[in-house]
C-alpha cells in the first residue's frame, strides 16, 4: 500500500484554500489570513483579494508521534520527499454589512518522490507536476452587534468544488496516488464559526474560529477523510505601520475510505504554532509572512511530515 501524505500544516487561509479553512488538499498550511473573522471591518461593496505562497517540505517519515528512520518502513512503498509549492488565491466581495462571499483556487506545485517495494526491486518513482487544485466558494453572515459594534461573530458555510484533477502521471504513465493528487474528485461542505474582539493593548485584536469539512459528493472510490479544524489568533500593532500576528493552528483529520484509499496510512492530529509579521503599506495594502512550527503531531500508520512551514502573501481591499 502507498502512504498518504500527511497534513502539512496546521491551516490554510479560511478562503484560501480552506483560509483556506480547511485546507483542499494534504500538503497546504491550514492559516487564517482572513481579515473578516479578525475583527478587520469591511462595508457593503467593497472587495478584498489575498494572494499567498506556501513553502511546504514533508521529508520526514513518522508514525504515531515518533520520527522513524527509513529502515524501520516496512511498508511495500517508501515514501522519500514530497516538496509542495503553492499559491493560492481568495477573492472576498462584502455584499452588505452583514453578508459575504469568497472565492479561491490554489496553484499547486508538487514534486513526489517514493521507492517501490524497497526491499526488492527498489524502483524509484517521481512525479513532479504544477496543477490547479480544488476551488472553494464560501458564504459568510455577520451578526449585527450594536451594544459593542467592536465584537463580532458570525458564521461560515459553503462548497469545496472537484475542480483539481485526480488522474495526474508522473513521465512514464504512472497515476499518482489520490492523496498526491492536487483535487480530492469530491465535493465537500463546509460549516463553521468566528468570534473577534478587542486585544488588551490598545488597538489589538483577538480572533477565533472553527471549521469542520466533510465530502459529501465522491468519485471513483475514494472519500477524504472529515477535518475539523480550530483557530486562534492574536495581532499587536506596533512600530507605526507594522503589526506582531501569533496564531495557534489545529486540525483532526479522519481516516480516507473508499476502494482506492489506504485508510491505515491517512488521518492525523496536529497542533502548530504560527507566528508572523504584517506590514501596511497603506490602510488597505497589507503584506504578511508566517512561520509554522509544530508542537504536537500524531499520525496514524506511517507518513511524511514537516518540521516547519512558510506562508508569505499580500492582501489588498479596494
Amino acid at each position: 500500500m502507498r502512504k498518504s501524505i500527511a497534513i502539512a500544516c496546521g491551516l490554510v487561509p479560511l478562503l484560501a484554500a480552506g483560509v483556506a479553512e480547511g485546507s483542499c488538499g494534504s500538503a497546504f498550511c491550514v492559516l487564517n489570513t482572513n481579515w473578516a473573522t479578525q475583527g478587520v471591518g469591511h462595508e457593503a461593496g467593497t472587495s478584498r483579494l489575498d494572494l499567498h505562497f506556501e513553502y511546504v517540505d514533508q521529508k520526514n517519515l513518522r508514525s504515531g508521534t515518533k520520527q522513524i528512520s527509513p529502515e524501520e518502513d516496512n511498508e511495500d512503498f517508501r515514501e522519500v520527499r514530497t516538496i509542495n509549492r503553492n499559491w493560492i488565491a481568495t477573492y472576498d466581495y462584502a455584499v452588505t454589512k452583514n453578508w459575504a462571499i469568497s472565492a479561491s483556487l490554489p496553484l499547486v506545485s508538487r514534486s513526489h518522490s517514493h521507492f517501490e517495494d524497497p526491499t526488492g526491486a527498489n524502483s524509484f518513482e517521481k512525479w513532479d507536476f504544477t496543477k490547479a487544485g480544488d476551488a472553494r466558494v464560501l458564504g459568510y453572515f455577520r451578526f449585527d452587534n450594536e451594544k459593542n459594534p467592536l465584537v463580532g461573530y458570525g458564521l461560515t458555510f459553503g462548497l469545496k468544488l472537484p475542480t483539481g484533477s485526480y488522474k495526474v502521471t508522473n513521465d512514464d504513465g504512472a497515476v499518482a496516488e489520490r492523496m498526491l493528487q492536487p483535487g480530492t474528485g469530491s465535493t465537500d461542505a463546509v460549516v463553521g464559526g468566528y468570534y473577534s474582539a478587542p486585544g488588551i493593548q490598545q488597538d489589538a485584536s483577538w480572533f477565533a474560529q472553527v471549521l469542520y469539512q466533510q465530502a459529501v459528493s465522491t468519485k471513483d472510490e475514494y472519500k477524504p477523510g472529515n477535518q475539523f479544524q480550530a483557530n486562534v489568533g492574536y495581532r499587536y500593532p506596533f512600530a507605526g505601520d507594522w503589526q506582531a500576528l501569533l496564531q495557534l493552528n489545529g486540525m483532526i483529520k479522519g481516516k480516507d475510505s473508499g476502494a482506492n484509499s489506504e485508510p491505515d496510512l491517512s488521518g492525523s492530529r496536529t497542533l502548530f504554532l504560527s507566528p508572523g509579521l504584517a506590514y501596511s503599506l497603506t490602510h488597505d495594502f497589507q503584506l504578511y509572512g508566517f512561520v509554522q512550527l509544530p508542537l504536537y503531531r500524531f499520525y496514524n500508520g506511517i507518513q511524511l511530515a514537516v518540521d516547519w512551514a512558510a506562508v508569505a502573501g499580500v492582501t489588498v481591499r479596494f
